[in-house]
């Protein structure tokens, strides 16, 4: 019966296949081949220096993963290509290396060998002592000064991006010790003491490496507790480069905090008292790479505000303003900027500056400066004609025009997008259709809309977009963000600002940097970083071809204006400015004073080699600045420039003939509000005045 029933089912399938035979072939799977022969083909260099080269092989192999240290994450490479990798303990002795190679299917067959090494890593004296001391030294966040911690485009060597604030990031972060030890064998020992709560702080893109059922919020850090996962006790090695860089590694390990991937990192600084690092990001999301900033001090060094007292070499008082007469500033001192500058003065700021007796002027034996909210009502803005263009701006694709089919729009924080018929159809517009954004008198900062594609952007060839533009104002900032609709965490911005009021403009937007995604969907915001409704008047004035000074003593009595965006200033500017652009001219900011960092007072210089979010700045933490008046001081001789608060010096930076601070300067006082310092504005924000004693120079 058995038999009877097999030979059936045999003749049913031989005549399904004479049938399937007439008729077009089946799809059929690929063969899946395990990989054979697998060998390592590990190279390991002969000078000691701990360099190892893997060029894996395999029959039936299409990638292979290397493995060079238990619990690093493997190096990904291809039939024909090698991996690298240094090792940075000293000594004579076997490492295991693992080499996993994968066939077609995603099969894969797994090879440990032992290596032998020998490995004498050789730091010099003198660079091994500032970094580790005696044998042992710990580093902390310098997190008591701007600009200790950073992000940036990998195109320059500054933060553009991100530059932190004194005390802004979150504890978890300050409170690792980054520890760097030696002994006589040349052993580089390197410890990441992540503190008593054993939490380290995540860029959000790396989340998901530890912890796959995360769901981190865009561009929200968080503290975790990788211990059982990352690395945190390795060696370390100072690597001196054939351009005349170094390089700091330390291995499979991190520097408190984890976004650069692997532990390399370029040294900007090193001496005794400073550690400032650069290390490029590998996102584990697949973003493109960014530039991290670290700046690191030895434990207990953190300036908390105290200093020496101020010994002053400049006594004989050559220039003042007592501001002790009534009306304008005096014509003989002073005179104006005016008007929003380009690009908000360089910044993005948000205020424009007037000469009115509402915005500046001396009573009661004080000079009154004054950043005022001007309440305007609802802010009305065009736009038209998204398009991708060449390298010499000729339109290669019409992305949106509002002609044909009205896209849907969605908003946002208090704005909202629709089309309407053109009303100022003239100049490099007079399309029939537009679309018109309207922020409401209470919209958020960032207001927006936006409207999906039917196919994504082609940024193969053509990686610049434009859009006419129509703004009630000049130095509104207009971002554009293109989204992939179905993952909002694949997405790229850039910002462009206008430079002409009530008239159409084009604007141009770069995204030759946009992460390879499917941009589907177009986010407008305008005038962003801008509550809605509402503009500042300020005053900015300045000795410029009137008072000019070289070396000396400046000291200015104050009171701080408040409020959330608000930025006053007492500082000055080389004199050769209009030949000599900033920061050739180099600048030197007396005071900083910003509302979001209530009681924090800042001191900076900016030269070619150390500007905007890389100047060289130092911060103390004063109580009351907005209360009471505080002296501020700056002392300047050829060899250093000294910042302090009544009389207390708190930061100092070297000065020599390489530096643009050897010839003369003018002074600047302003009350400056948002922007890429003042940060964001408090929309309850109504005015504050900064008032200023006198202003004195001693040489």
């Amino acid at each position: 019966m058995l038999m009877k029933k097999l030979t059936y089912v045999l003749a049913l399938f031989l005549v399904s296949l004479a049938i399937n035979g007439c008729q077009e072939e089946e799809p059929t799977l690929d063969t899946i081949f395990t990989p054979t022969n697998i060998a390592l083909n590990a190279v390991v260099a002969d000078d000691q220096s701990g360099n190892v080269t893997v060029t894996p092989s395999g029959d039936n192999a299409i990638t292979f993963h290397v493995v060079f240290n238990q619990g690093a994450d493997a190096v990904v490479v291809g039939n024909g290509e090698s991996a690298t990798f240094r090792y940075t303990r000293s000594g004579q002795y076997e490492q295991p290396i693992t080499l996993v190679a994968f066939g077609s299917g995603g099969v894969s067959s797994s090879k440990t060998e032992f290596i032998n090494l020998d490995v004498r890593l050789f730091i010099d004296e003198a660079t091994l002592r500032l970094i580790a001391g005696d044998g042992t030294k710990r580093w902390v966040w310098d997190r008591t000064v701007g600009g200790h911690f950073g992000v940036g485009p990998l195109t320059n060597d500054f933060p553009e991006f991100f530059s932190a604030s004194p005390n802004a990031l979150n504890d978890c972060l300050y409170d690792d010790v980054l520890e760097f030890s030696y002994d006589g064998q040349d052993n580089y020992s390197y410890t990441l003491d992540p503190g008593a709560d054993n939490l380290s702080f995540l860029n959000w893109t790396e989340v998901n490496r530890f912890f796959p059922d995360a769901t981190p919020q865009q561009f929200a850090d968080e503290c975790r507790d990788i211990t059982d996962q990352a690395v945190f006790d390795t060696g370390f090695v100072i690597i001196d480069n054939e351009d005349g860089s170094r390089t700091l590694d330390v291995g499979s390990s991190f520097l408190s905090y984890w976004a650069v991937i692997p532990g390399q990192y370029q040294i900007l600084e090193l001496t005794e008292n400073r550690l400032a690092l650069r290390g490029i990001s590998q996102p584990f999301n697949g973003d493109g790479p960014l530039a991290w900033y670290s700046v690191f001090v030895p434990e207990g060094q953190v300036d908390t505000g105290g200093g020496d007292p101020l010994d002053s070499v400049f006594t004989n008082l050559v220039w003042s303003d007592e501001f002790d007469v009534a009306g304008a500033p005096n014509p003989a001192n002073w005179t104006y900027d005016l008007g929003t500058g380009d690009n908000g003065w360089g910044n993005q700021e948000v205020q424009t500056y007037t000469d009115t007796a509402e915005n500046v002027i001396v009573e009661d034996d004080v000079l009154k400066i004054t950043l005022k909210k001007e309440v305007g009502g609802e802010g009305i803005y065009y736009y038209d004609d998204f398009a991708l263009v060449d390298g010499a701006g000729t339109v290669q694709q019409l992305v949106q025009d509002f002609e044909g089919t009205v896209p849907t729009f969605e908003s946002f924080g208090g704005g909202g997008s629709t089309v309407i018929s053109n009303p100022d159809a003239s100049g490099i517009n007079t399309s029939a259709n537009v679309g018109e954004f309207t922020k409401s008198g209470t919209a958020e900062t960032f207001a927006g809309s936006f409207f999906d594609l039917p196919a994504p952007l082609d940024l193969s060839v053509n990686k610049t977009m434009t859009i006419k533009t129509w703004s009630p104002k000049v130095g509104a900032v207009v971002r554009l963000k293109i989204e992939d609709s179905n993952d909002s965490t694949r997405f790229f911005e850039v910002d462009a600002t206008t430079t002409v009021a009530n008239t159409w403009e084009n604007l141009s937007f770069d995204l030759t940097n946009a992460p390879n995604f499917s941009y589907n969907r177009l986010v407008t915001f305008f005038d962003f970083g801008v509550p809605g409704g509402a503009s500042f008047t300020s005053a900015r004035i300045k000795t410029q071809g009137l008072q000019q000074f070289t070396y000396g003593r400046v000291e200015a009595r104050a009171k701080l204006p408040t409020g959330g965006g608000t930025w006053p200033a007492i500082w000055m500017l080389g004199a050769d400015l209009e030949t000599n652009p900033w920061p050739g001219a180099g600048e030197l900011d007396i005071m900083e004073h910003v509302g979001n960092q209530q009681d924090i007072i800042f001191g900076s210089t900016h030269d070619p080699n150390n500007f905007g979010g890389n100047a060289r700045t130092g911060s103390t933490s004063v109580s009351g600045v907005s209360d009471e008046f505080k002296i501020y001081e700056m002392e300047w001789t050829p060899e250093e420039i000294s910042f302090a608060v009544d009389g207390q010096v708190y930061f100092t930076v070297p000065n020599d003939p390489s530096l643009p601070f050897n010839k003369d300067f003018f002074f600047i006082m302003n009350v400056a509000m948002g922007g890429t310092f003042g940060g964001d504005v408090d929309p309850n924000f109504e005015q504050s005045t900064m008032e200023v004693d006198y202003i004195r120079m001693y040489q």
